[in-house]
């Protein structure tokens, strides 16, 4: 019999990938969509409607994209597939990811497509316009809803001031929302949405039959033609939702904040409507969302009749829970607790396992997707049950805007000015735009040390260059300070970098130093259908992570033994594969170790006159 592969999907932004892996977890072979290039009749930049697209309504700050184009991006992928020779019967597991918070609204026909679809057509052209009740998926880059997420917000502190909700203690320094849910009011995030599609268009609401995250609605389209319908919702990507209750150690649905955004009270907890119509709204939404699954290892199901019959794939492979591309992430490094994961892209990101509920106002708390804790009492393994992830806004867009105003448009010029660099005697803040750690603040602020610990603010440095030095090492502190203050007496041991930074030689090397420990660049072996080494993408790999892991746990099920950690599936897969590279280690630490109460100083200072 031929060894079993693995699938991963990733629906993102800009692109549909799939990472094919063996049971190894080294890469068969990779392809992907492009939608601006390779579906160029949706008119999408970068991924996402024009602003004064007909589709977005005219609604200010407004991003989305087509809902049509992911189904046409889901069948263009599989033709792809097949015409690469995809060994498809051994395909024996799959699972997803998608761009978190994005929501997807399907009306009837939707739902009866996917329980009987025709196999001789592709999915497009049988789930049309009917089969959506809102043409668009919002965007994480959608703004329009700052006065739901006002509403919210004074919801739950109205809520945590009638329950004296707390979480070990910090009532006062944790936002109420925060403290519920894991993060504050977001305007990408899926309640707001909701509510406001809600106002908004009140008939096309009452016409959604089901509404999905991008990650599900995709674990849907591999079941169609199967009694799955709508796939489940994960319980770390619904996390990114700001609508579930994580304070108790459960994961469920807030009845409260469930009522806001179905209509149900107003945002200071008094009934819209009699109580009966208040309780019917407030069910009607929890029926439109689905339930939220919590044991990972746990099937959707297998691939529907449409797969099965239009490209081979056996009637026995599993389709897994699907995730958000955080998440998959994660899941395709698996960090411990000591360790982390730091994204070097348009925004940095940083993203911490916890042992701990512990929200903060400075980053998200999530389940952890490859945790058994929220399953039930009777699992027990070992994987932490959250990670927290920080987000910095001003990441490489604020990079190149350094290196194009000051270094000649050069990296070369660039890397040598953070080569050169190892003294704590310049330093800046680059928040080109309003940042969210810390929350909105703005500008350039630059800093030189003149005698001792006395810091002087000034307009620009002697040497232009030196700008390069400044910002690199102002954003590794800003990641040390945060994530020192999640790990407490913990020492961070070892840190993953991703992104196109990660390339970066002179960054890593900073980043290595700033941090105090070694800096290495995850890897997955293998090559594609050519042959040729290609550089994976983690967010699919991750989701194709996952897939070996319920293959696993599902074998074991059926032979009625004991189930396996994340970690130890996947370190037994790769066995004496390397799983990194190591980039960087650090040479300076103690300087910025020393520097560390300075530059805490200097980043409020800069924050005051930011305001």
């Amino acid at each position: 019999m031929s060894a079993p592969l693995f699938l991963g999907l990733d629906l993102s932004t800009q692109a549909l990938k799939a990472s094919l892996l063996d049971e190894h977890l080294a890469g068969i072979d990779e392809l992907g969509v492009r939608f601006d290039t390779d579906l160029p009749s949706y008119h999408t930049t970068g991924g996402v409607l024009p602003s004064d697209s007909e589709l977005l309504r005219g609604v200010p700050d407004a991003v989305g994209a087509p809902v049509r184009m992911y189904v046409a991006a889901f069948d263009l992928l599989w033709e792809r597939a097949a015409a690469r020779g995809w060994e498809m019967h051994r395909i024996a597991a799959i699972s997803a990811a998608g761009m978190q918070h994005a929501s997807v609204y399907l009306a009837k026909k939707a739902l009866d497509v996917l329980a009987s679809p025709d196999d001789a057509a592709p999915l497009g052209a049988q789930l049309d316009d009917a089969a959506f009740s809102r043409a668009i998926v919002p965007n994480w880059q959608d703004a329009s809803t700052r006065a739901e997420c006002a509403q919210l917000t004074r919801l739950a502190e109205i809520t945590c001031a009638a329950t004296a909700k707390s979480v070990h203690g910090r009532a006062s320094d944790v936002p109420a929302l925060s403290r519920i849910t894991g993060s504050t009011a977001q305007t990408r995030f899926t309640a707001a949405q909701i509510m406001r599609f809600r106002r908004d268009e009140p008939d096309a609401y009452a016409n959604t039959a089901r509404i999905a995250l991008v990650s599900n609605f995709v674990a849907s389209l591999l079941c169609a033609g199967s009694s799955v319908g709508v796939a489940p919702l994960d319980e770390s990507d619904a996390c990114g939702m700001n609508l579930l209750d994580m304070a108790d150690g459960k994961v469920q649905w807030n009845e409260s904040l469930l009522a806001l955004v179905a209509g149900a009270c107003d945002a200071e907890g008094r009934a819209a409507c009699d109580a009966s119509a208040s309780a019917s709204a407030s069910a009607e939404l929890k029926r439109k969302l689905g339930t939220v699954a919590c044991d990972p290892t746990q099937p959707v199901g297998t691939v529907g009749t449409w797969l099965q019959k239009r490209y081979g794939l056996q009637s026995s492979c599993i389709v897994c829970l699907s995730t958000g591309d955080n998440p998959a992430t994660l899941q395709c490094i698996a960090p411990r607790h000591g360790e982390a994961v730091v994204s070097l892209g348009t925004s940095d990101t940083a993203f911490v396992p916890s042992r701990t509920y512990a929200p903060s106002v400075e980053h998200h708390t999530f389940a952890h997707p490859a945790s058994l804790a929220h399953a039930g009492t009777n699992y027990s393994l070992a994987t932490p049950p959250y990670f927290l992830m920080l987000v910095f806004k001003n990441g490489s867009l604020a990079r190149e805007w350094v290196r194009d105003t000051y270094c000649d448009a050069d990296w070369s010029s660039f890397d040598k000015s953070l080569c050169r660099t190892d003294a704590c005697d310049a330093t800046g803040f680059y928040w080109l735009r309003p940042e969210i750690i810390p929350y909105d603040a703005r500008g350039v602020h630059r800093f030189v040390r003149d005698n001792g610990d006395d810091w002087t603010r000034v307009e620009s440095f002697d040497d232009p260059l030196a700008n390069a030095a400044a910002i690199v090492m102002s954003q590794c502190m800003a990641i040390r300070v945060r994530i020192g203050q999640i790990l407490g007496d913990t020492p961070l041991e070892r840190v993953y970098v991703v992104g196109g930074a990660a390339q970066n030689r002179a960054i890593c090397s900073m980043l290595a130093d700033v941090l105090g420990c070694q800096v290495v660049r995850p890897l997955v072996s293998g090559h594609d259908a050519s042959g040729e080494r290609i550089e994976y993408n983690f967010t699919s790999v991750g989701a194709a992570c996952r897939a070996r892991w319920v293959y696993e746990c599902s074998a074991r099920k059926k032979r009625g033994e004991s189930l396996v950690s994340y970690e130890e599936t996947i370190a037994l897969a790769r066995g004496d594969t390397c799983a990194y590279e190591v980039a960087a280690t650090p040479r300076n630490s103690s300087t910025y170790a020393a520097f560390e109460s300075a530059w805490r100083t200097l980043e409020q200072r800069a924050l005051n006159e930011s305001v």
